[in-house]
């Protein structure tokens, strides 16, 4: 059987059919705060207590009642007896008397009666005397962060679908969580193939290509939030090619082949899918350059994304299948919105064969010298992994769209895995 497709189906059409195959599926578990960093949220987050629990310094200095220090100033100094020193994380029911002040750090809870904090470099301690002299009057309450000021008993703090960061397990630590529900990752296996394909690379020399596009998606799906498990190379085998998508279907919520697939050539991996159950193949030869040769299918309500062999298409194909699945899953908007304006630094032409199809042109950010965002477009053949390593973004050509003039405002998509930078300035020049 050889597969040459007659007509190709858009995006969007092989998006809805394979959506009508699958059960997109959702789940939750306890994880410990600690390890939830890049965790989706699965629950609204209330808070269960008042932060600060207590009126609180949020000045190193000392703590002083309003009407002993209204006067003070650097020509008329108001003298107190200090009587002691606030321990962090302590409450004192001691009361504060006039003309006595206490040390307090930032952080730490007023005695009672105190209503002004006077930060220490406003200060001149004695030691000997065991005194202190207020240089400056403040407003009453100065420096004080009164009880819930940062958050109230009940508020809601961190939103359902929240991509929980550092700041926010800290947060959900101050209120004493040590666990929290965060969506579940989807599990998505890859399954590589191809007699041409090795992992040891002393047989490249012998015609064999290495296979690294495996790891590439593999990264490309931890990233992305889901758990991944590449399987063995797997030869051009009907017979191994099903065995391993059973197996995938019984151990993942997603399933990727790569290679296999394209035009002129032996399609044995629709023939795997389709010999398996319905509906398989439910899109193959889809309107993506480069990944044209990408298809979806379905089996036991479960998806599976043929990512072509060259790692431009297979790339590709992850961006407009593969990625928004695993987004669904994770409770997240299927399409991730967060891009970036930049000017398009050259001119840029569709292929002319292609030029109906939805395009990914991948671009180089840059910074010009006077600081403005640009965006060099990078080129070259589908399996040229270079046009990848020189990008750190891309954008998603629509189908009526066939080319970018120079000097346009265009919308970068960051891709996470791909658009990782070093922090060296370099990367930006």
């Amino acid at each position: 059987m050889h597969w040459r497709p007659t007509s190709y189906t858009s995006i969007t059409t092989a998006q809805k059919k394979l959506l009508q195959s699958i059960n997109v599926k959702t789940s939750s578990e306890l994880v410990p705060v600690q390890e939830c960093y890049g965790r989706v949220l699965y629950d609204n987050i209330v808070s269960r207590l008042n932060i600060p629990l207590k009126k609180t310094s949020h000045m190193d200095g000392y703590a002083v009642l309003y009407d002993d220090i209204r006067q003070a100033n650097y020509s008329n100094p108001i003298t107190l007896k200090v009587v002691g020193e606030v321990k962090l994380g302590k409450s004192s029911n001691e009361f504060l008397h006039q003309r006595k002040a206490l040390r307090i750090s930032t952080g730490g809870y007023l005695p009672l009666r105190a209503d002004t904090i006077i930060p220490i470099e406003f200060t001149k301690f004695d030691a000997v005397k065991k005194t202190v002299k207020i240089l400056s009057s403040f407003p009453k309450g100065s420096f004080i962060s009164n009880v819930g000021e940062n958050f109230k008993k009940g508020v809601t703090l961190l939103k359902k679908g929240n991509i929980l960061r550092s700041q926010d397990l800290s947060l959900l630590l101050i209120m004493g969580f040590k666990k929290a529900r965060v969506f579940k990752k989807p599990r998505v296996i890859l399954i590589p193939t191809g007699n041409e394909l090795t992992n040891d690379p002393h047989l490249v020399k012998l015609g064999k290509i290495l296979n690294t596009n495996g790891r590439i998606i593999s990264r490309l799906v931890e990233v992305a939030g889901a758990t991944s498990l590449e399987l063995d190379i797997t030869p051009d085998s009907i017979k191994e090619i099903q065995s391993k998508i059973k197996f995938a279907l019984y151990q993942s919520d997603i399933i990727l082949t790569i290679g296999g697939s394209s035009v002129g050539e032996h399609d044995i991996i629709g023939e795997s899918i389709n010999s398996l159950g319905i509906p398989g193949i439910v899109a193959h030869g889809v309107k993506l350059d480069r990944g044209r040769v990408a298809g979806v299918a379905a089996l036991e309500k479960k998806p599976i994304i043929i990512l072509p062999g060259p790692i431009q298409g297979a790339v590709n194909a992850f961006i407009v299948f593969v990625q928004p699945i695993i987004r669904s899953m994770l409770g997240l908007p299927p399409i991730n919105r967060t891009m970036i304006s930049a000017e398009f630094m050259q001119d840029w032409q569709a292929r002319k064969k292609f030029q109906g199809f939805v395009k990914i042109a991948y671009v180089k950010l840059l910074l010009s010298k006077s600081g403005n965002l640009m965006a060099l477009p990078i080129t070259g053949e589908t399996a040229n992994i270079t046009v990848l390593t020189r990008s750190n973004g891309y954008i998603l050509v629509p189908e009526k769209i066939t080319q970018i003039k120079k000097g346009e405002n265009v919308r970068i998509n960051l891709l996470p895995g791909l658009s990782f930078s070093s922090g060296n300035p370099a990367d930006f020049m």
